[in-house]
């Protein structure tokens, strides 16, 4: 039992995810994936900085140059093409660039949607070997139980049990002992009971290797209150892509767990953690918008900020569509995630906004020269 539970609690070795995650493993998968999420935000950071800061710079830019844009918006906004060509010229002259704010920001969200729907997907699959591992572990406890007790009352010779090829065979065998059985009742008494203590004995197996975090009975699935912890054969199924097992054999394994022996089967969650990402997405967003708007704001200023409303709610609304329909351990990530970037922006702001004065006080002072000069 302890290799099969050796073998239950091993990360699938043919993912890169997968393999990743393994080695930040501290015992609880949950911590696993909160510890990961840490060490993969804090490598990313740079990039949200990057990101960041010509964001800023960019919105400073466009703040400064707001009123000849808006005259050469008067001047020549009956004419499109011209008005673009003088914009570009402006751009040129006072030395700002839209292509690598650009640039910047397409790595940044190529980088950031690879990250998030290739974890997404492997930790998908995680749940599925994990929850198709721990059935394994809870058969293999039924079939040690049952043949243990039923197999010695029929008197089976394990050597020559053991010895037989294909299941069909050693089916037959059980079958010629049952029919040589004389008292018919007494046997199915002692099968039923047999079947019952096995059924009993993978409920203890269950609570020793189920996997929980606080309130979430089972994190491979979703935090919600329409979701049980023990999963019927079809969702089983859909999970873990696994039809080796019949629907007959995988209910008569866990019936008892289906049957909420012990508190075992009690609703997943309450949707705790869709409700908390919906609002740390909600307040970056909020917090975004303002550490970034200008302080001189005019109605051509306020645009961007009024654009920036559609993400406030859209980004919340993506999460919480994630969250409900993928497994609990990959809701903990999207928390993690958003929490620490959450934490970060006034952090990165501040260090944009100190390195732009910087460099304008340095610009300021080479103009001074410059001027003195002639």
């Amino acid at each position: 039992m302890d290799i099969i539970g050796l073998i239950g609690s091993a990360w699938p070795a043919d993912n890169f995810w997968a393999t990743l995650i393994q080695l930040f493993d501290v015992g609880s998968y949950a911590w696993t994936i909160i510890l990961f999420t840490l060490v993969l935000k804090l490598i990313l950071s740079p990039l949200d900085f990057l990101q960041r800061f010509y964001t800023n710079k960019t919105m400073r830019a466009q703040a400064k140059l707001q009123p000849q844009l808006e005259k050469l918006q008067r001047q020549y906004g009956q004419n499109q093409n011209l008005l673009y060509q003088k914009q570009n010229e402006l751009y040129k002259k006072s030395g700002f660039s839209m292509k690598g704010s650009c640039i910047v920001m397409l790595i940044y969200l190529v980088v950031t949607l690879v990250v998030f729907l290739t974890l997404y997907t492997s930790i998908q699959y995680i749940a599925g070997f994990k929850i198709k591992n721990q059935f394994n572990d809870l058969q293999a406890t039924y079939t040690q139980i049952y043949e243990t007790e039923y197999f010695q009352y029929l008197g089976v010779d394990f050597e020559e049990y053991n010895s037989l090829e294909t299941q069909e065979e050693k089916d037959n065998y059980i079958l010629a002992l049952e029919e040589g059985f004389i008292n018919q009742d007494e046997l199915e008494v002692n099968k039923e009971q047999a079947i019952s203590n096995a059924q009993s004995a993978v409920v203890d197996r269950y609570l020793e290797i189920k996997d929980s975090w606080l309130w979430i009975k089972n994190i491979w699935i979703a935090d919600k209150a329409t979701s049980h912890e023990i999963l019927q054969y079809d969702s089983y199924v859909s999970l873990t892509g696994d039809k080796s097992v019949s629907k007959e054999n995988y209910n008569l394994v866990i019936q008892k767990l289906l049957d909420g022996e012990k508190g075992t089967n009690g609703v997943n969650g309450y949707y705790i953690l869709s409700i908390l990402v919906v609002v740390v997405s909600f307040l970056s967003q909020f917090i975004s918008r303002k550490v970034s708007q200008p302080k001189n704001t005019n109605l051509e200023q306020q645009k961007q900020p009024a654009m920036n409303k559609i993400m406030m709610f859209l980004l919340p609304v993506i999460m919480l569509i994630f969250t409900l329909n993928s497994s609990a351990i990959f809701s903990i990530y999207i928390l993690v995630n958003s929490l620490i970037s959450t934490a970060l922006i006034p952090i990165i702001s501040l260090i944009c906004n100190a390195i732009e004065n910087k460099n304008e006080k340095k610009k300021q002072e080479q103009n001074r020269v410059d001027y003195r000069r002639y």
